[in-house]
């Protein structure tokens, strides 16, 4: 680990134990630098303020570690794996995501997107039936039903971290898994009905 990891990571660190004690919200870049004994030149030397080092946790702590080699095959696994190392950090998850004025709703919004189009580009180059309509779309569409899919996972993400994480998280990476094998069922049969009509 290099030099300026170790420091943002202790800063990060940091800012995990002050949540466990005062919400997000009200803490201020100095508590942070004078918790992590560093000066606040230092913090603002690896973050532009404490939504960025937000930001970087959330990235590093959660979404990198369980997002390497994702695909259609396994993404319910990887949402699974986010959901525990969120969970493990229970009481920080809660508070900045209560706490953050939608800077990390936002962020997980965004990721989302990026892997659904990730998703749909994947039906794309498949050749079969069921992904006729996916290689049909043009971009405009392709970023709209990425979206449109984005906003649904998290929005099930955030209400799961506010209302206490209490199902876990298998539970609510099958529950995912299962609407989009409904949507790409329902793909299919609209591809089926069409083909008969021409027919």
């Amino acid at each position: 680990m290099t030099e300026i990891t170790e420091t943002k990571r202790l800063i990060a660190d940091t800012l995990k134990e002050l949540c466990k004690n005062k919400s997000f919200d009200k803490i201020s870049v100095g508590e942070i630098a004078s918790a992590s004994h560093v000066n606040r030149q230092t913090f603002y030397y690896h973050f532009e303020d404490k939504y960025d080092l937000l930001k970087w946790i959330y990235r590093v702590d959660y979404y990198e570690p369980n997002m390497k080699d994702i695909t259609m095959e396994n993404w319910d696994r990887c949402l699974e794996g986010i959901l525990v190392a969120v969970r493990n950090d229970k009481e920080f998850s809660i508070n900045t995501i209560r706490h953050t004025e939608g800077e990390i709703k936002s962020l997980l919004l965004r990721d989302a997107e990026a892997i659904f189009l990730l998703a749909i580009e994947y039906f794309r180059r498949r050749s079969t039936p069921e992904t006729r309509d996916f290689r049909q779309m043009n971009e405009e569409e392709r970023r709209l039903l990425a979206r449109f899919f984005a906003y649904g996972v998290c929005g099930m993400l955030v209400e799961w971290i506010e209302l206490g994480m209490q199902e876990e998280p298998s539970v609510v990476a099958g529950r995912m898994q299962k609407l989009l094998n409904i949507c790409k069922h329902l793909a299919y049969q609209q591809v089926v009905e069409e083909q008969d009509k021409n027919d």
